[in-house]
């Protein structure tokens, strides 16, 4: 699809275009001054650039280009209201080069800089993209982000550079990008993260997520001050002790972050989590599923009883839990699946749990005992995969045939009676346990009966005995 020069010049008014799904492959010249929205998503296009000499300063404050075929990042200059930017699902790498010649007019020279940001104006005020709020870079081919790319963006709150070919991010500069409360940097090859003092002084979210991080300084993340949710899943990252516990080479430090709320440590190979690991963070979720071996030391958790609320600890071949549940007031979700677990710690007080997950354990008793502390609470419990006894299990029977609980896919929990074969546990009545104990009364008095009549023969035979052989002995003499 080609555009005519001058196709909307009859619509001087024009504010929002939406040029998206065509087969555009270039922009050049782009002169419409007063837009304020332009998407140009899922074309073909090379380059995207504006006039040289634009009549009057550009409005334009949303800019869409993701799902192109962008090489490099375009030159933005001369669009210094611009708010939103997005050139995802492009072929984009960084630094930007001039293209080679005899590329024609699909990647003009003119149109690309060594710096997207070509103004020489020091004055955040008027420096290009300083009003730039929201910048999504995310599934290009980006290798390395140059100091100096980000620097002019002194407004910029979201930075998506996720699934990209990074292998290094350092933020070394105090005041670097104050604004910036959103950094998603996963999905990468990162091996080196370097985050200065001061650096990112908003950051509130850090995605870090599938990443091959290990070996971090251990104060990488203590030093962003208003860090709240941290994504870690799929490295390889070592936790630290408590606060001046000495720890193995190479560990990061997760206790005394004021801020922080969110941890995700899953699947990291983590093999020991130290007492006092995450001492004076008031996490409100903590997720350590998929780390099979996992020693949790006794006191691992310490200091989070009254702060969390969510844990994860599926998939980690936990065969004995070293954590006082219990003692863990505002804990509302609760998973431990895929483990090798039979007992759970004694809840004999009310507490908030509202969602139990004991999928594919070794449970085949939840005794009231243990549980009856949480039927004001619990709303949904997860069963499914264990080896569940028929009888002994009052309290379960009771969740389901009053329905105080929502016990998930209640027709596929199976349990036994004794060594017998499965049936579906909804349904078993009282009454077949009860007579399942009356046949094992009778069994007893049967047994009991038959071994007080072996003794009382025994004993008459040893009797007669007796006696027989002293009347022989009486009538030889």
């Amino acid at each position: 699809m080609d555009i005519e020069d001058g196709a909307f010049e009859a619509l001087p008014h024009l504010a929002h275009l939406n040029l998206s799904r065509n087969s555009l492959t270039c922009i050049s010249d782009f002169s419409l001054q007063q837009l304020r929205v332009l998407d140009l998503s899922c074309n073909s296009i090379e380059a995207f650039q504006t006039a040289p000499e634009p009549q009057a300063e550009y409005q334009l404050a949303w800019l869409d280009l993701r799902e192109n075929r962008l090489l490099h990042f375009p030159d933005l200059a001369a669009l210094p209201r611009l708010i939103y930017l997005n050139v995802s699902n492009n072929l984009i790498r960084l630094p930007a080069e001039p293209p080679r010649g005899g590329e024609g007019i699909h990647a003009p020279s003119e149109g690309w800089s060594a710096s997207p940001f070509s103004n020489p104006s020091r004055n955040s005020s008027t420096h290009p993209l300083s009003q730039l709020l929201d910048l999504d870079l995310s599934y290009n081919e980006i290798e390395l982000v140059p100091e100096g790319f980000l620097e002019p963006l002194s407004s910029l709150r979201f930075l998506n550079l996720s699934r990209n070919c990074l292998r290094a991010f350092e933020v070394r500069r105090a005041g670097f990008l104050p604004c910036l409360v959103y950094l998603d940097v996963s999905h990468n090859a990162l091996e080196t993260l370097e985050l200065g003092p001061r650096a990112l002084g908003s950051l509130r979210t850090l995605l870090l997520q599938d990443n091959a991080l290990q070996d971090l300084p251990p104060d990488t993340f203590a030093s962003l001050a208003s860090l709240q949710k941290l994504n870690l899943q799929g490295n390889q990252i070592r936790p630290c002790g408590g606060p001046g516990e000495p720890g193995p080479s190479g560990c990061v430090a997760f206790s005394d972050i004021s801020s922080l709320r969110i941890l995700n440590l899953a699947d990291n190979e983590m093999e020991v989590l130290r007492p006092g690991a995450f001492l004076h963070t008031p996490l409100t979720e903590l997720d350590l599923s998929a780390n099979p071996g996992l020693d949790v030391a006794t006191g691992a958790l310490a200091g989070l009883e009254a702060s969390l609320e969510v844990l994860a600890l599926q998939g980690n071949g936990l065969a004995i839990l070293q954590v006082d549940l219990p003692c863990f007031s505002c804990l509302k979700r609760l998973n431990l699946a895929e483990n090798r677990l039979s007992r759970l710690p004694a809840w004999t007080q009310a507490v908030s749990l509202e969602v139990l997950d004991l999928r594919n354990n070794s449970f085949s008793l939840l005794p009231g005992s243990a549980m009856g502390g949480l039927e004001t609470s619990l709303r949904r419990l997860y069963l499914q995969g264990n080896p569940l006894s028929c009888c002994g299990n009052g309290w379960l029977a009771a969740q389901l045939h009053q329905g105080r609980v929502d016990v998930d896919a209640t027709q596929d929990l199976t349990c036994r009676f004794g060594s017998r074969e499965e049936v579906s546990l909804s349904h078993v009545r009282p009454e077949d346990c009860e007579k399942g104990g009356l046949k094992n009364v009778n069994l007893i008095i049967i047994l009991t009966f038959a071994l007080v009549s072996a003794v009382l023969l025994t004993t008459l035979a040893t009797c007669c005995c007796v006696r027989r052989q002293k009347f022989n002995q009486q009538y030889k003499a």
